[in-house]
């Protein structure tokens, strides 16, 4: 009797199936994507400080909320680097 394989749906999942090299490159990806909200959170607490968003309130809160999103974006992606992590 033959069993299929049905694949695994989840990211994580197929991350954990991976090689270590393989792993090792999407700790470097999930790192780069860390740098880059990083990179944004700070272009956009630069705005609201001494850009567009420091003359004007609905910029301001956009940018605020902007923030608080890359943060949860960050502290999602540092779980899957940890997820990850554990299994090389």
């Amino acid at each position: 009797m033959e069993v299929k394989n049905r694949g695994c749906k989840s990211p994580l999942k197929k991350a954990l199936m991976k090689t270590r090299l393989e792993k090792l490159e999407t700790l470097i990806k999930i790192e780069e994507g860390i740098e880059h909200f990083e990179n944004q959170i700070a272009e956009t607490k630069w705005s609201n400080e001494f850009g567009i968003g420091l003359e004007f309130k609905s910029i301001n809160d956009k940018n605020t909320d902007r923030i608080h999103t890359y943060m949860m974006c960050i502290e999602r992606l540092k779980e899957r680097f940890n997820k990850i992590l554990i299994t090389i």
